[in-house]
């Protein structure tokens, strides 16, 4: 086997997974551009609207901040470009002070989504964690990108109707807010008081659309779907088209890539007794989610070694006979450098139908 840097290689699936440590609200990164001469340079962060500066943007930019910070989020990071930069010119900076979190754009253009579905898909690649709102744009086909489709959205001040893109930075302060927290299905947006829905909604959310709703004189989060469209039943299955799904998944990635580099990683040799000492603190973990609703209490949420993993892992490496050695013998016999872990948790997901059959006598 060839020399590498040490590497963390956690693949989702359904079935195999590992710990999350709960974070109730997650980070907007808005992208403004804006020729504004300031003094603050090109990154801002704000935790609430009072903090958002009258001289760094123009009016409309200040109230983009606002609306992402209405709905609560942990923060608002704020890159401003020129006119005429893109994307790569808001990531070069974004991407120094944040690690994760939704990104959009304010007046995005339509080559403004199509630029950002790329970079979030090769991100994707990099087994990283971003997610971001996306307007009416080609299909993404993508678990950590939103296409959102209504055509025109009517806010409760003076704004009126306006086309939809326009509501991106509310919509990315919305699903940060929620985070692992609750599902964004049948959130309330305040700041409207109508949308245009589609003649059949139910088809477009099946296409892997995002759609806000009317219900009475307010307006709501329809189903809080992402793009991912094309499932396999294994790394990409019909729960993972659901945000908060995805949301818990990136969270378990992120933590326990965190949690592996900082505490075991050089540190500790790869024996089968430090590989258990491991084990039982994810477990340890697992059994704090559940007791939060996050895993499922009535599962059996457990990580353990992953035998079959580190048997092939020593049959490819030559050593054949590992292939007739039990369980236990596997269990016993570290392979090299990599430890081969995997879980069974079962992700709660958020109510979102209900079936109520009452039967008169």
């Amino acid at each position: 086997m060839a020399v590498t840097l040490p590497k963390i290689n956690i693949t989702f699936k359904q079935l195999a997974t590992s710990f999350i440590q709960r974070s109730e609200r997650g980070i907007v990164v808005l992208i403004l551009r804006d020729d504004t001469e300031g003094t603050g340079g090109t990154f801002f962060q704000y935790g609430d609207a009072t903090q958002v500066s009258a001289s760094e943007f123009t009016a409309a930019n200040q109230q983009y901040i606002k609306d992402a910070l209405s709905f609560g989020p942990l923060r608002v990071s704020v890159v401003k470009i020129g006119t005429e930069q893109a994307l790569a010119d808001a990531a070069a900076v974004f991407t120094q002070y944040e690690k994760t979190g939704w990104v959009t754009f304010a007046d995005g253009k339509s080559t403004d989504w199509t630029d950002l579905t790329s970079w979030i898909k090769a991100r994707e690649l990099e087994m990283k964690s971003w997610k971001a709102v996306c307007y009416n744009t080609t299909p993404p086909d993508s678990m950590h990108v939103v296409n959102f489709v209504n055509e025109t959205v009517t806010f409760v001040d003076d704004r009126g109707s306006v086309s939809g893109e326009k509501y991106c930075p509310s919509l990315a302060g919305l699903l940060a807010s929620c985070n692992v927290v609750r599902g964004a299905t049948n959130k309330l947006c305040p700041n409207l008081i109508r949308v245009s829905v589609p003649d059949d909604p139910d088809a477009v959310v099946s296409e892997g659309k995002f759609l806000l709703i009317n219900d009475d004189d307010e307006v709501r989060v329809g189903v809080d779907v992402n793009s991912l469209t094309t499932t396999d039943g294994s790394t990409k299955t019909e729960d993972m088209k659901y945000i908060e799904t995805v949301e818990a998944m990136d969270l378990m990635r992120d933590d326990i890539a965190r949690t592996f580099r900082d505490e075991y990683l050089g540190q500790y040799r790869n024996s089968r007794t430090n590989q258990m000492l491991f084990v039982s603190a994810i477990n340890y973990y697992f059994d704090g989610l559940a007791a939060d609703n996050i895993l499922n209490p009535d599962h059996d949420n457990k990580a353990d070694v992953d035998v079959s993993a580190q048997r092939n892992a020593w049959v490819g490496s030559g050593k054949t006979e590992a292939a007739d050695w039990d369980d236990a013998t596997v269990r016993a016999t570290p392979f090299k450098r990599t430890v081969f872990l995997a879980g069974d948790v079962q992700i709660l997901g958020s109510m979102g139908h209900l079936e109520f059959g009452i039967t008169l006598v």
